[in-house]
């Protein structure tokens, strides 16, 4: 099988202006310098990113790919506010091969045309990166992608293959976002024998309904202070979006009920299945199961463990890659993602077997920053300091477009959706919820992990935001996850300068020239962006420069954690301004 880079899990060309050759660098390449590229990048064979193309260039049966760039191939004056360009292909036989290329090459490349690097792109400098990936990453890498919204010039992936991915297909397809009514009210029932009735009550942020006055129907409301089988605990609410849970149940009713013995006016129960109320400073907490004769249990582990707990049991198939679970996950404090500003306050899952079992859950939680898709089980540290109410409730799949409609009018913010088309195609609420056809108010910035291919594959980290988050991405997003002073390559305005307000979390502009092991580049005719931290082995390609006017832009860093790597643009980035 000829699929490209089947021999290369990751490496980096940098070509310095005027020099028509460039460095390579191999991560965990013996000796891990940099070293010579062989041919001139204007060839079209005998170099890493020539061969890295060939079936870009040419055409494939198997090598299937998108390619994007805001300044396209023979495309004159297209106006975008992206600056991404790059390349995600992928093998679409049976075997499990994709490619990342990340890149600063304007008009580059024609796809299925022949390999041309633009000859006036010589005298500058640019920097092409190349991953190797696993096929499972590529949706990953797609919903950044779509934050940041690049201008996609060339697709052939067939739709079999979008179908199983629905960031991708959103990311060529570019679906918006609506406004859904003002409120509704839906009843469903869990999935056992003995099957339980829950009511859904979802209002929108323009009803002007206050939600708990809409409850008194339902019930009456606690004072401030309630206690859980001896564990003191309060309680807050919200004006804005909302939603509430109602479970029609005698033993969730009983324990609740006797929590809410300090009413104002009278409490109904809430909840189903399986709970587990965490109060503030408890690792623990306490579960309660829908249907049994005991009272609160004590939790058998703390919530912050992976294992042993009810919790970490009904997550195992978010937390981690399973072919039959599918699901999406929404928060308003979604992981990874700083002071994204949305009023919906909801935070759940909504979870399906895809195979012919009847098998679904939905679970409602508290939580900020969880969980964490596919990536492992992470219980927020900070979290264990407040109160939190986690609910699983077991339904069947025929209740799942129900449970959809009524978030579409709590409009919460969806942060992860991998469940294919084919489902999506039978839920017409769970279609428009998770499409353009929906409103759901995409992150303002959003952080996806991702490793290369390689046995030892390298942990990528990949941050992006849209042009309307205000976030100035070098200080307001990367500084912060970098946890590190940072040596920043890039043009700069007259605003921006180099800062160091922060110990430890200085940025330090590189000054110019700069050697790439021998090879002089300047910032004049150097169009690349990336930056290195100064503690730590994170290497960063950023899309947009370090200035003012990327605040209101889309733009995506690629971040990569390697030593190797990191030593070298050390290196080269020796040599930074001082601070004003």
């Amino acid at each position: 099988m000829d699929f490209i880079l089947m021999d290369i899990f990751m490496a980096i060309l940098y070509k310095a202006p005027a020099q028509p050759n460039g460095k390579i660098l191999h991560a965990g390449a013996a000796g891990g310098n940099w070293a010579n590229s062989p041919q001139p990048i204007t060839g079209n064979n005998g170099h890493s990113f020539a061969k890295a193309l060939e079936h870009v260039i040419g055409a494939d049966a198997n090598n299937k790919f998108i390619s994007y760039n805001n300044h396209p191939p023979d495309v004159p004056k297209v106006r975008t506010k992206s600056n991404s360009k790059g390349v995600l292909m992928m093998d679409t036989s049976n075997t499990d091969a994709a490619s990342w290329i990340v890149h600063t090459v304007p008009g580059f490349p024609k796809a299925r045309t022949g390999y041309l690097f633009p000859p006036a792109e010589v005298q500058k400098g640019h920097l092409l990166i190349c991953l190797t990936i696993k096929e499972d990453q590529i949706d990953t890498i797609a919903m950044t992608l779509r934050i940041a919204t690049p201008l996609i010039y060339y697709n052939d992936i067939p739709d079999a293959q979008m179908n199983t991915r629905p960031n991708l297909r959103k990311l060529v397809s570019g679906e918006s976002r609506l406004t859904p009514p003002l409120a509704v009210t839906q009843d469903t029932t869990t999935a056992a024998a003995q099957s339980l009735k829950v009511t859904i009550y979802s209002k929108g942020e323009k009803s002007r309904y206050e939600i708990h006055l809409q409850l008194q129907k339902c019930g009456r409301i606690l004072q401030n202070a309630i206690m859980i089988n001896g564990v003191n605990t309060v309680k807050s609410q919200t004006k804005e979006p909302a939603m509430a849970v109602c479970i029609d149940d005698a033993t969730i009713f009983g324990h609740f009920n006797g929590i809410g013995q300090n009413m104002d006016f009278n409490f109904v129960g809430l909840f189903p299945q399986a709970i587990l109320y965490k109060a503030p400073a408890q690792s623990n907490g306490k579960v309660l199961v829908e249907g049994a004769a005991a009272n609160w249990a004590g939790s058998p582990v703390a919530v912050t463990a992976d294992n042993g707990h009810s919790f970490a049991k009904a997550l195992e198939h978010v937390i981690a890659v399973n072919a039959n679970n599918k699901f999406i996950s929404y928060n308003n404090l979604p992981p990874d993602v700083p002071k994204v500003k949305t009023k919906s306050n909801s935070k759940g899952v909504l979870m399906m077997d895809t195979t012919g079992t009847d098998a679904a859950a939905w679970i409602v939680h508290t939580v900020p920053g969880f969980p964490k898709a596919r990536t492992g089980y992470l219980f927020p540290p900070a979290e264990i300091q407040k109160g939190h109410l986690l609910i699983c409730l077991t339904i069947k799949e025929d209740q799942i477009d129900t449970i959809a409609l009524t978030l579409r009018f709590a409009t919460p913010l969806i942060y992860y959706n991998d469940i294919p088309d084919t489902e999506m195609n039978s839920r017409p609420n769970l279609k428009k919820l998770v499409s353009g056809e929906s409103r759901i108010l995409p992150p303002l910035a959003v952080t996806k992990d991702t490793t290369t291919a390689a046995a030892a594959g390298l942990k990528v980290t990949i941050y992006s935001k849209g042009e309307k988050s205000r976030y100035e991405i070098y200080r307001k997003i990367l500084l912060k996850k970098l946890k590190s002073t940072v040596k920043v390559w890039t043009a700069r305005d007259s605003k921006l300068k180099s800062d160091c307000r922060i110990s430890g979390k200085n940025i330090r502009l590189v000054t110019s020239p700069i050697s790439i092991n021998g090879d002089q580049s300047t910032l004049e005719n150097d169009v690349s962006q990336w930056l290195v931290t100064e503690t730590g082995n994170k290497f960063c390609a950023v899309d947009k420069p370090y200035q003012k006017s990327q605040a209101m832009e889309p733009t995506m860093a690629v971040c990569i954690d390697d030593a190797t790597i990191s030593a070298r643009f050390k290196e080269i980035a020796q040599n930074v301004e001082n601070c004003s």
